[in-house]
């Protein structure tokens, strides 16, 4: 009983975390007006199969679309979702960090996840971040697991082929946490497990590409498309009558738009953004640093590496976009953007209270010694 009662007292604040989180976001955001996911209800009546989801990809119009056949409203539903996604979130959380970092780590990254108000607004606005964070949460936990077989190989595949499915830049995140991963252990990576997850994920990813190519003969029309619009953005900002150019962007060269120069540039520039603005921002409690930095510290000293693999390798695909002024008034990009990166700071800062603990542990225990 003496350990079970400070765990679940831990475990019923996650949980208060969220239901006033969602209750609060609901109360003051569910009349926002839609902004990433407002199209959606449109793809999602207008689509005839799961592929078939329009400039946008098919797991979030498909789970609408779920929800309109039974007579939903399409907005409300939208909201709805995004709140039911948001909670499976945490709960994906507490196990998954639990499992790998410990148990104090779990609970501790769920109730700091739960009591994020960004969280609760895209959540409310149904952001499809949201949808690929919860998958990619799934494959950075099933992936290279310690004493993992086939059977984790082939969960990991599937969560990263649905989070493409959600959103088709976290392929970038799955390659990049594969990097990582093999990078720093070479000899212990297991490389036929890691082929088996990304070749499924790729295998479960490729009819979506392959119904883009027969439809717009391009492989990556609606994500090429997006590209363009945030090159326009960087380019004439939002001014009346300026030159728009139309024709969907590869990605290199959207990176390279203004050539090599620009493009580190423009890297280092999102980068000193990110941690100097958005990042801290977003986590929103700023007192939650000296936790993270604890996290950071624990994490390299422990070898309990896998949240700076997921941290890096979500963060990084973000860089090219963090220095364009999408928002006019405060310059930068949405912070919905920069959700899975958070993610990973909740999960450091799990790591660093539960290092807290475990050292007033021990210097209690001393302390009980010497008398």
């Amino acid at each position: 009983m003496g350990k079970e009662f400070p765990r679940r007292v831990a475990f019923a604040l996650a949980a208060s975390a969220f239901i006033l989180n969602i209750a609060s976001c609901w109360d003051v955001y569910r009349h926002e007006p839609l902004r990433e996911a407002a199209s959606r209800s449109l793809f999602a009546a207008n689509s005839s199969f799961f592929f078939d989801s329009g400039l946008a990809e098919p797991v979030p119009v498909f789970a609408l679309k779920a929800a309109m056949a039974f007579g939903a409203d399409p907005d409300a539903a939208l909201r709805v979702e995004g709140l039911i996604v948001f909670a499976l979130l945490g709960l994906v959380t507490m196990f998954c960090v639990r499992r790998r970092l410990g148990e104090t780590a779990g609970v501790m990254a769920g109730l700091f996840l739960g009591a994020n108000p960004y969280f609760g607004y895209y959540a409310i606005q149904g952001a499809s971040h949201l949808y690929a964070l919860l998958f990619l949460v799934l494959f950075w936990y099933y992936f290279d697991v310690e004493g993992g077989g086939r059977r984790e190989a082939l969960l990991a595949g599937l969560a990263g082929g649905l989070a493409c499915l959600s959103r088709l830049d976290s392929a970038w995140v799955l390659l990049l946490i594969a990097v990582f991963s093999w990078v720093l252990r070479r000899g212990a990576f297991g490389l036929k497990r890691a082929a088996l997850s990304l070749g499924l994920a790729l295998l479960l990813t490729a009819p979506y590409l392959a119904w883009q190519q027969a439809k717009y003969s391009n492989l990556f029309y609606a994500q090429e498309l997006s590209l363009r619009r945030w090159s326009n953005i960087d380019s004439y900002g939002y001014a009346p009558g300026a030159p728009y150019q139309a024709a969907p962007l590869g990605a290199a060269g959207f990176v390279f738009r203004n050539g090599a120069a620009g493009a580190t540039r423009s890297f280092f520039s999102g980068l000193g953004r990110a941690f100097a603005y958005e990042l801290p921002r977003a986590v929103y409690y700023k007192f939650l640093f000296v936790l993270i930095f604890l996290g950071v510290y624990a994490a390299v000293t422990l070898k309990k590496d896998p949240p700076l693999f997921f941290l890096a390798a979500a963060l990084l695909p973000v860089l090219p976009l963090a220095d364009i002024k999408q928002v006019p008034a405060a310059g930068g990009i949405e912070l919905r953007y920069y959700l899975a990166a958070v993610w990973a700071l909740f999960a450091l800062a799990g790591l660093g209270f539960q290092e807290i603990l475990a050292w007033l542990e021990r210097t209690l225990a001393r302390a009980a010694a010497k008398k």
